[in-house]
Protein backbone atom coordinates (compact mmCIF):
# COMPACT_ATOMS: atom_id res chain seq x y z
CA UNK A 1 0.00 0.00 0.00
CA UNK A 2 1.32 3.44 -0.81
CA UNK A 3 1.24 5.82 2.12
CA UNK A 4 0.91 9.55 2.20
CA UNK A 5 4.38 10.50 3.35
CA UNK A 6 6.34 13.68 2.83
CA UNK A 7 7.52 14.20 -0.75
CA UNK A 8 8.75 17.31 -2.52
CA UNK A 9 5.81 18.84 -4.37
CA UNK A 10 6.06 19.39 -8.11
CA UNK A 11 4.31 22.72 -8.28
CA UNK A 12 1.43 23.11 -10.68
CA UNK A 13 1.98 26.34 -12.64
CA UNK A 14 -0.25 29.03 -11.13
CA UNK A 15 -2.92 30.61 -13.32
CA UNK A 16 -5.58 33.22 -12.86
CA UNK A 17 -9.30 32.51 -13.25
CA UNK A 18 -9.29 33.16 -17.00
CA UNK A 19 -6.15 31.08 -17.47
CA UNK A 20 -7.65 28.02 -15.78
CA UNK A 21 -10.84 28.29 -17.83
CA UNK A 22 -8.83 28.59 -21.05
CA UNK A 23 -6.81 25.51 -20.09
CA UNK A 24 -10.00 23.60 -19.32
CA UNK A 25 -11.50 24.52 -22.71
CA UNK A 26 -8.35 23.51 -24.56
CA UNK A 27 -8.12 20.20 -22.72
CA UNK A 28 -11.82 19.46 -23.12
CA UNK A 29 -11.68 20.04 -26.86
CA UNK A 30 -8.86 17.51 -27.30
CA UNK A 31 -9.53 14.06 -28.73
CA UNK A 32 -9.02 12.28 -25.40
CA UNK A 33 -11.82 14.23 -23.69
CA UNK A 34 -14.24 15.37 -26.38
CA UNK A 35 -16.48 12.48 -27.41
CA UNK A 36 -18.83 13.74 -30.14
CA UNK A 37 -19.96 10.34 -31.32
CA UNK A 38 -20.50 8.92 -27.83
CA UNK A 39 -18.11 6.00 -28.28
CA UNK A 40 -16.97 6.18 -24.66
CA UNK A 41 -20.35 6.99 -23.15
CA UNK A 42 -21.17 5.13 -19.96
CA UNK A 43 -17.69 3.61 -19.59
CA UNK A 44 -14.67 4.58 -17.48
CA UNK A 45 -12.56 6.93 -19.59
CA UNK A 46 -8.94 6.47 -18.59
CA UNK A 47 -7.57 8.44 -21.56
CA UNK A 48 -9.75 11.40 -20.74
CA UNK A 49 -8.79 11.26 -17.07
CA UNK A 50 -5.10 11.17 -18.04
CA UNK A 51 -5.59 14.24 -20.24
CA UNK A 52 -7.03 16.13 -17.26
CA UNK A 53 -4.12 14.93 -15.12
CA UNK A 54 -1.48 16.03 -17.64
CA UNK A 55 -3.06 19.45 -17.85
CA UNK A 56 -2.71 19.87 -14.09
CA UNK A 57 -6.46 20.19 -13.56
CA UNK A 58 -6.54 17.60 -10.76
CA UNK A 59 -4.39 19.78 -8.50
CA UNK A 60 -6.29 22.99 -9.31
CA UNK A 61 -7.97 23.69 -5.92
CA UNK A 62 -5.11 22.54 -3.66
CA UNK A 63 -3.52 25.64 -2.07
CA UNK A 64 -0.36 26.87 -3.78
CA UNK A 65 1.63 26.61 -0.53
CA UNK A 66 1.05 22.85 -0.71
CA UNK A 67 2.12 22.59 -4.35
CA UNK A 68 -1.31 22.87 -5.94
CA UNK A 69 -2.83 25.30 -8.38
CA UNK A 70 -4.20 27.56 -5.66
CA UNK A 71 -7.38 28.31 -7.62
CA UNK A 72 -10.57 29.47 -5.96
CA UNK A 73 -13.64 27.31 -5.65
CA UNK A 74 -15.41 29.72 -8.00
CA UNK A 75 -12.82 28.75 -10.61
CA UNK A 76 -13.03 25.04 -9.78
CA UNK A 77 -16.80 24.98 -10.24
CA UNK A 78 -16.56 26.72 -13.62
CA UNK A 79 -13.80 24.37 -14.79
CA UNK A 80 -16.18 21.47 -14.09
CA UNK A 81 -18.73 23.27 -16.29
CA UNK A 82 -16.23 23.66 -19.13
CA UNK A 83 -15.29 19.96 -19.09
CA UNK A 84 -18.94 18.88 -18.85
CA UNK A 85 -19.72 20.89 -21.98
CA UNK A 86 -17.59 18.39 -23.92
CA UNK A 87 -17.96 15.25 -21.83
CA UNK A 88 -20.53 14.96 -19.04
CA UNK A 89 -19.02 11.76 -17.63
CA UNK A 90 -15.61 13.37 -17.17
CA UNK A 91 -17.22 16.54 -15.80
CA UNK A 92 -18.87 14.42 -13.10
CA UNK A 93 -15.59 12.64 -12.38
CA UNK A 94 -13.74 15.95 -12.05
CA UNK A 95 -16.40 17.58 -9.89
CA UNK A 96 -16.43 14.73 -7.40
CA UNK A 97 -12.63 14.65 -7.45
CA UNK A 98 -12.48 18.31 -6.41
CA UNK A 99 -14.84 17.74 -3.49
CA UNK A 100 -13.08 14.59 -2.32
CA UNK A 101 -9.63 16.17 -2.61
CA UNK A 102 -10.92 18.77 -0.13
CA UNK A 103 -11.38 16.02 2.50
CA UNK A 104 -8.35 17.16 4.55
CA UNK A 105 -9.88 20.64 4.76
CA UNK A 106 -13.37 19.50 5.69
CA UNK A 107 -12.50 16.75 8.15
CA UNK A 108 -8.78 16.99 8.97
CA UNK A 109 -6.27 19.17 10.77
CA UNK A 110 -3.56 21.50 9.47
CA UNK A 111 -1.10 18.65 9.99
CA UNK A 112 -3.24 16.40 7.82
CA UNK A 113 -3.36 19.01 5.08
CA UNK A 114 0.40 19.60 5.23
CA UNK A 115 1.00 15.85 4.90
CA UNK A 116 -1.66 14.86 2.35
CA UNK A 117 -1.94 17.73 -0.10
CA UNK A 118 1.73 18.05 -1.20
CA UNK A 119 1.80 14.38 -2.15
CA UNK A 120 -1.56 14.61 -3.94
CA UNK A 121 -0.42 17.70 -5.85
CA UNK A 122 2.98 16.25 -6.76
CA UNK A 123 1.40 13.09 -8.15
CA UNK A 124 -1.61 14.95 -9.59
CA UNK A 125 -3.67 12.25 -7.98
CA UNK A 126 -7.28 11.55 -8.87
CA UNK A 127 -9.50 11.24 -5.80
CA UNK A 128 -12.53 9.00 -5.58
CA UNK A 129 -14.79 7.90 -2.79
CA UNK A 130 -18.15 8.55 -1.17
CA UNK A 131 -19.18 12.21 -1.18
CA UNK A 132 -21.70 11.65 1.64
CA UNK A 133 -19.80 11.72 4.97
CA UNK A 134 -22.75 9.99 6.65
CA UNK A 135 -22.11 6.79 4.68
CA UNK A 136 -20.00 4.90 7.21
CA UNK A 137 -20.82 1.32 6.22
CA UNK A 138 -17.24 -0.08 6.30
CA UNK A 139 -15.79 -1.01 9.71
CA UNK A 140 -12.36 0.17 10.89
CA UNK A 141 -10.72 -2.18 13.41
CA UNK A 142 -7.41 -1.50 15.23
CA UNK A 143 -4.51 -3.88 14.58
CA UNK A 144 -2.42 -5.20 17.48
CA UNK A 145 0.80 -3.62 16.20
CA UNK A 146 -0.61 -0.30 15.04
CA UNK A 147 -2.81 0.90 12.24
CA UNK A 148 -6.18 -0.48 11.25
CA UNK A 149 -7.94 -2.90 8.93
CA UNK A 150 -10.96 -1.86 6.87
CA UNK A 151 -13.81 -4.25 6.05
CA UNK A 152 -17.11 -3.63 4.30
CA UNK A 153 -18.57 -2.18 1.12
CA UNK A 154 -19.27 1.28 -0.29
CA UNK A 155 -22.00 1.06 -2.91
CA UNK A 156 -21.82 4.36 -4.83
CA UNK A 157 -18.14 5.26 -4.94
CA UNK A 158 -17.34 8.15 -7.27
CA UNK A 159 -14.32 7.52 -9.48
CA UNK A 160 -13.91 4.01 -8.13
CA UNK A 161 -12.68 2.62 -11.43
CA UNK A 162 -9.94 5.22 -12.00
CA UNK A 163 -9.03 6.82 -8.66
CA UNK A 164 -5.51 6.93 -7.20
CA UNK A 165 -6.86 7.59 -3.70
CA UNK A 166 -10.22 6.87 -2.05
CA UNK A 167 -11.78 8.93 0.73
CA UNK A 168 -14.51 6.93 2.46
CA UNK A 169 -16.49 6.96 5.65
CA UNK A 170 -16.08 4.17 8.18
CA UNK A 171 -17.25 3.20 11.66
CA UNK A 172 -14.66 2.41 14.30
CA UNK A 173 -15.18 -1.08 15.71
CA UNK A 174 -16.08 -1.14 19.38
CA UNK A 175 -16.93 2.56 19.73
CA UNK A 176 -19.16 3.21 16.72
CA UNK A 177 -17.31 6.48 16.08
CA UNK A 178 -17.75 7.70 12.47
CA UNK A 179 -14.45 8.47 10.75
CA UNK A 180 -13.16 9.50 7.33
CA UNK A 181 -10.23 7.45 6.04
CA UNK A 182 -7.96 7.51 3.00
CA UNK A 183 -7.31 4.23 1.18
CA UNK A 184 -5.04 3.18 -1.65
CA UNK A 185 -7.42 1.50 -4.16
CA UNK A 186 -4.57 -0.65 -5.49
CA UNK A 187 -3.78 -2.08 -2.05
CA UNK A 188 -4.31 -5.68 -1.02
CA UNK A 189 -7.81 -6.19 0.33
CA UNK A 190 -9.43 -3.59 -1.94
CA UNK A 191 -11.58 -4.79 -4.85
CA UNK A 192 -13.24 -2.41 -7.29
CA UNK A 193 -16.26 -3.28 -9.42
CA UNK A 194 -17.21 -0.97 -12.28
CA UNK A 195 -20.73 0.19 -12.81
CA UNK A 196 -22.92 2.13 -10.45
CA UNK A 197 -25.54 4.80 -10.23
CA UNK A 198 -23.05 7.59 -9.73
CA UNK A 199 -21.58 7.82 -13.22
CA UNK A 200 -19.49 5.92 -15.73
CA UNK A 201 -16.39 5.76 -13.53
CA UNK A 202 -18.26 4.98 -10.33
CA UNK A 203 -18.89 1.61 -8.82
CA UNK A 204 -18.78 -0.57 -5.74
CA UNK A 205 -15.66 -0.98 -3.62
CA UNK A 206 -15.22 -3.99 -1.35
CA UNK A 207 -12.76 -3.80 1.54
CA UNK A 208 -11.56 -7.07 3.01
CA UNK A 209 -8.87 -6.61 5.63
CA UNK A 210 -7.43 -3.59 3.80
CA UNK A 211 -4.58 -1.99 5.77
CA UNK A 212 -5.02 1.66 6.81
CA UNK A 213 -2.25 3.57 8.56
CA UNK A 214 -2.96 5.84 11.51
CA UNK A 215 -2.01 8.86 9.38
CA UNK A 216 -4.68 7.96 6.84
CA UNK A 217 -7.48 8.28 9.39
CA UNK A 218 -8.35 11.90 8.67
CA UNK A 219 -11.03 12.67 11.21
CA UNK A 220 -14.67 12.64 12.14
CA UNK A 221 -17.40 14.18 9.96
CA UNK A 222 -18.76 17.01 12.08
CA UNK A 223 -21.80 19.27 11.75
CA UNK A 224 -19.95 21.96 9.78
CA UNK A 225 -18.39 19.60 7.23
CA UNK A 226 -21.70 17.78 6.74
CA UNK A 227 -23.59 21.05 6.34
CA UNK A 228 -21.05 22.25 3.76
CA UNK A 229 -20.73 19.03 1.78
CA UNK A 230 -24.43 18.84 0.90
CA UNK A 231 -24.60 22.19 -0.99
CA UNK A 232 -21.12 21.60 -2.45
CA UNK A 233 -22.33 18.37 -4.09
CA UNK A 234 -25.43 20.16 -5.37
CA UNK A 235 -23.27 22.94 -6.82
CA UNK A 236 -21.23 20.36 -8.75
CA UNK A 237 -24.45 19.01 -10.27
CA UNK A 238 -25.60 22.54 -11.13
CA UNK A 239 -22.35 23.06 -13.03
CA UNK A 240 -22.72 19.71 -14.78
CA UNK A 241 -26.23 20.54 -15.96
CA UNK A 242 -25.09 23.97 -17.17
CA UNK A 243 -22.12 22.52 -19.01
CA UNK A 244 -24.32 19.93 -20.71
CA UNK A 245 -26.79 22.64 -21.78
CA UNK A 246 -24.06 24.93 -23.09
CA UNK A 247 -22.37 22.06 -24.91
CA UNK A 248 -25.64 21.03 -26.54
CA UNK A 249 -26.35 24.59 -27.65
CA UNK A 250 -22.85 24.94 -29.09
CA UNK A 251 -23.15 21.70 -31.06
CA UNK A 252 -26.64 22.61 -32.29
CA UNK A 253 -25.48 26.05 -33.41
CA UNK A 254 -22.55 24.56 -35.35
CA UNK A 255 -24.94 22.13 -37.02
CA UNK A 256 -27.42 24.89 -37.92
CA UNK A 257 -24.78 27.23 -39.32
CA UNK A 258 -23.27 24.44 -41.42
CA UNK A 259 -26.61 23.53 -42.96
CA UNK A 260 -26.62 24.68 -46.56
CA UNK A 261 -30.39 25.00 -46.97
CA UNK A 262 -32.91 26.66 -44.63
CA UNK A 263 -36.28 25.18 -43.79
CA UNK A 264 -38.40 25.15 -46.98
CA UNK A 265 -41.28 27.14 -45.43
CA UNK A 266 -39.16 29.40 -43.25
CA UNK A 267 -39.04 32.31 -45.73
CA UNK A 268 -35.34 32.81 -45.03
CA UNK A 269 -32.39 32.62 -47.40
CA UNK A 270 -30.17 31.00 -44.79
CA UNK A 271 -30.75 28.86 -41.71
CA UNK A 272 -29.55 31.56 -39.31
CA UNK A 273 -32.19 33.95 -40.59
CA UNK A 274 -35.15 31.69 -39.87
CA UNK A 275 -37.36 33.55 -37.38
CA UNK A 276 -38.74 30.36 -35.84
CA UNK A 277 -35.29 28.91 -35.19
CA UNK A 278 -33.91 32.21 -33.94
CA UNK A 279 -36.80 32.63 -31.52
CA UNK A 280 -36.57 29.08 -30.23
CA UNK A 281 -32.83 29.30 -29.66
CA UNK A 282 -33.28 32.70 -28.04
CA UNK A 283 -35.70 31.20 -25.55
CA UNK A 284 -33.32 28.37 -24.71
CA UNK A 285 -30.40 30.78 -24.37
CA UNK A 286 -32.38 32.96 -21.96
CA UNK A 287 -33.16 29.94 -19.80
CA UNK A 288 -29.54 28.75 -19.75
CA UNK A 289 -28.08 32.21 -19.12
CA UNK A 290 -30.50 32.86 -16.25
CA UNK A 291 -29.55 29.54 -14.67
CA UNK A 292 -25.87 30.33 -15.16
CA UNK A 293 -26.20 33.73 -13.46
CA UNK A 294 -27.97 32.10 -10.51
CA UNK A 295 -25.34 29.35 -10.27
CA UNK A 296 -22.49 31.89 -10.37
CA UNK A 297 -24.10 33.85 -7.54
CA UNK A 298 -24.58 30.67 -5.51
CA UNK A 299 -20.97 29.64 -6.12
CA UNK A 300 -19.77 33.04 -4.93
CA UNK A 301 -21.73 32.48 -1.70
CA UNK A 302 -20.48 28.93 -1.19
CA UNK A 303 -16.80 29.36 -2.08
CA UNK A 304 -15.77 31.43 1.00
CA UNK A 305 -17.15 28.76 3.33
CA UNK A 306 -15.21 26.02 1.53
CA UNK A 307 -12.02 28.08 1.64
CA UNK A 308 -12.66 28.83 5.30
CA UNK A 309 -12.66 25.13 6.10
CA UNK A 310 -8.97 25.03 5.13
CA UNK A 311 -8.06 28.20 7.01
CA UNK A 312 -8.64 27.13 10.60
CA UNK A 313 -9.02 24.12 12.91
CA UNK A 314 -12.25 22.18 12.97
CA UNK A 315 -12.63 23.07 16.65
CA UNK A 316 -13.95 26.43 15.45
CA UNK A 317 -17.24 24.63 14.85
CA UNK A 318 -18.00 24.87 18.52
CA UNK A 319 -16.87 28.45 19.07
CA UNK A 320 -18.89 30.18 21.76
CA UNK A 321 -21.74 32.22 20.34
CA UNK A 322 -21.46 30.72 16.85
CA UNK A 323 -24.71 29.69 15.19
CA UNK A 324 -25.12 26.00 14.32
CA UNK A 325 -23.69 25.18 10.86
CA UNK A 326 -27.08 24.36 9.35
CA UNK A 327 -28.24 27.85 10.36
CA UNK A 328 -25.06 29.62 9.21
CA UNK A 329 -25.18 28.00 5.77
CA UNK A 330 -28.95 27.94 5.30
CA UNK A 331 -29.19 30.89 2.90
CA UNK A 332 -26.34 29.52 0.82
CA UNK A 333 -27.85 26.02 0.77
CA UNK A 334 -31.21 27.36 -0.39
CA UNK A 335 -29.56 29.43 -3.12
CA UNK A 336 -27.48 26.46 -4.30
CA UNK A 337 -30.54 24.19 -4.40
CA UNK A 338 -32.46 26.81 -6.38
CA UNK A 339 -29.58 27.17 -8.84
CA UNK A 340 -29.38 23.41 -9.24
CA UNK A 341 -33.12 23.22 -10.03
CA UNK A 342 -32.84 25.97 -12.65
CA UNK A 343 -29.77 24.36 -14.21
CA UNK A 344 -31.39 20.93 -14.38
CA UNK A 345 -34.53 22.29 -16.00
CA UNK A 346 -32.50 24.27 -18.54
CA UNK A 347 -30.32 21.28 -19.36
CA UNK A 348 -33.24 18.91 -19.88
CA UNK A 349 -35.09 21.49 -22.00
CA UNK A 350 -32.09 22.15 -24.23
CA UNK A 351 -30.99 18.53 -24.57
CA UNK A 352 -34.48 17.55 -25.76
CA UNK A 353 -35.41 20.58 -27.86
CA UNK A 354 -32.24 20.74 -29.97
CA UNK A 355 -33.32 17.59 -31.82
CA UNK A 356 -36.44 19.33 -33.03
CA UNK A 357 -34.56 22.48 -34.00
CA UNK A 358 -31.65 20.73 -35.68
CA UNK A 359 -33.85 18.77 -38.07
CA UNK A 360 -34.34 15.13 -39.05
CA UNK A 361 -30.62 14.39 -39.34
CA UNK A 362 -29.86 15.58 -35.80
CA UNK A 363 -29.94 12.08 -34.31
CA UNK A 364 -27.04 11.00 -36.48
CA UNK A 365 -23.53 10.73 -35.11
CA UNK A 366 -22.13 13.81 -36.85
CA UNK A 367 -23.85 16.61 -34.85
CA UNK A 368 -23.03 14.85 -31.58
CA UNK A 369 -26.32 15.90 -29.97
CA UNK A 370 -27.36 12.50 -28.62
CA UNK A 371 -24.59 12.49 -26.00
CA UNK A 372 -25.98 15.62 -24.32
CA UNK A 373 -29.43 14.09 -24.01
CA UNK A 374 -27.89 10.99 -22.44
CA UNK A 375 -25.75 13.06 -20.04
CA UNK A 376 -28.74 15.15 -18.93
CA UNK A 377 -31.14 12.23 -18.56
CA UNK A 378 -28.84 9.76 -16.81
CA UNK A 379 -27.33 11.89 -14.03
CA UNK A 380 -28.25 10.07 -10.84
CA UNK A 381 -29.69 13.14 -9.18
CA UNK A 382 -33.49 13.47 -8.97
CA UNK A 383 -34.23 17.19 -9.00
CA UNK A 384 -37.66 16.62 -7.43
CA UNK A 385 -36.04 16.34 -4.00
CA UNK A 386 -34.39 19.77 -4.39
CA UNK A 387 -37.70 21.26 -5.49
CA UNK A 388 -39.40 19.88 -2.39
CA UNK A 389 -36.64 21.29 -0.16
CA UNK A 390 -36.86 24.77 -1.66
CA UNK A 391 -40.66 24.70 -1.54
CA UNK A 392 -40.62 23.59 2.08
CA UNK A 393 -38.30 26.44 3.01
CA UNK A 394 -40.63 28.88 1.25
CA UNK A 395 -43.74 27.55 3.00
CA UNK A 396 -42.41 26.74 6.48
CA UNK A 397 -38.94 28.27 6.78
CA UNK A 398 -37.43 24.80 7.34
CA UNK A 399 -34.39 23.89 5.27
CA UNK A 400 -32.95 21.43 4.67
CA UNK A 401 -34.76 18.31 5.86
CA UNK A 402 -32.97 17.03 8.93
CA UNK A 403 -29.53 15.75 7.92
CA UNK A 404 -27.49 14.77 10.94
CA UNK A 405 -24.03 13.30 10.92
CA UNK A 406 -23.89 9.90 12.63
CA UNK A 407 -23.67 10.10 16.45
Amino acid sequence: MTTMCDEPAQRVPPRDHAGWLALARTTASGPDVDDPDGRHAGRPQSRGAEALRRAGLFALPIPARHGGGGATWRTAFQVVREVAAANGDLGLLLGHHYLLSWTPALHGTEEDRARVWPVAAAGRRLWGGATDPRDTSPTLAPRPHGGFTLDGTTAITSGAALADRLAVGATRAGTGEPLVVLVDPAARGVARAEGGAGGASSGTVLFSGAAVSEHDVIGRPGPASTALMAPAVQMVFAQLYLGIAEGALGAARAHAVARSRPWPFGQARRTGGDAYLAGAYGGLLAQVRAARALADRAADDLAPALHGAAAGPQSAEGAEGAAPPDVRYRETAVLVATAKIAAAQASLAVASRVFELAGPDSARTAPGLARFWRYAKTLHDPVAHRQAEVGREFLTGEFPPERKAPP
